[in-house]
């Protein structure tokens, strides 16, 4: 299925019945600056089932993510899978205007916006390319997992001056 768009006339209003969809197509500008769908999109096997409210999509998607560490900004990819379960809420049945459920509206849905938002929420907010990645030098940016710097570690906040200075009493008067 090349378009989410999706005409669903032969199942709309006989609660049961349902629609195998596979989709599998490029999505542009899902995610973050750290962590976006790849190029290469989605796909997924997903189920549109008829219900009382309206209609039931349920089902997997997945793509590959292209990441950056949030410490180092190397990057890196990562495969993203999400199972979704939405409702299209019927004309006839009010969801309190909740702007998490989609509006049936006529006898097609488009399941873009409910894909897009599943990716989206399904992406890392702070990726890592390890769990003890070191990040970046903040004075010379020198990436941290392949070695030190030659930075001193001199620079202090002068707002903890006063707390260096106790330090440096306390331990000399251990000794």
């Amino acid at each position: 299925m090349q378009d989410l768009r999706l005409s669903v006339t032969e199942i709309l209003g006989r609660p049961g019945e349902y629609r195998d969809v596979t989709i599998a197509r490029p999505l542009k500008g899902v995610g973050t600056a750290l962590a976006r769908l790849a190029d290469d999109g989605i796909e997924g096997e997903l189920r549109v089932e008829s219900v009382v409210e309206g209609l039931l999509v349920t089902g997997r998607v997945q793509g590959d993510a292209d990441l950056q560490c949030a410490r180092c900004l190397e990057e890196l990819r990562s495969e993203v899978s999400v199972r979704v379960c939405e409702l299209y809420a019927g004309p006839g049945h009010e969801a309190q205007d909740d702007e998490d459920v989609y509006r049936l509206e006529g006898t097609e849905i488009d399941l873009e916006p409910m894909v897009r938002d599943a990716v989206t929420l399904a992406l890392p907010l702070n990726p890592l390319c390890r769990r003890d990645c070191k990040g970046l030098c903040a004075s010379c940016g020198t990436d941290l997992n392949h070695g030190a710097c030659d930075c001193k570690d001199d620079d202090m906040d002068p707002r903890w001056a006063a707390l260096s200075d106790l330090r440096r009493r306390l331990e000399s008067s251990e000794n």
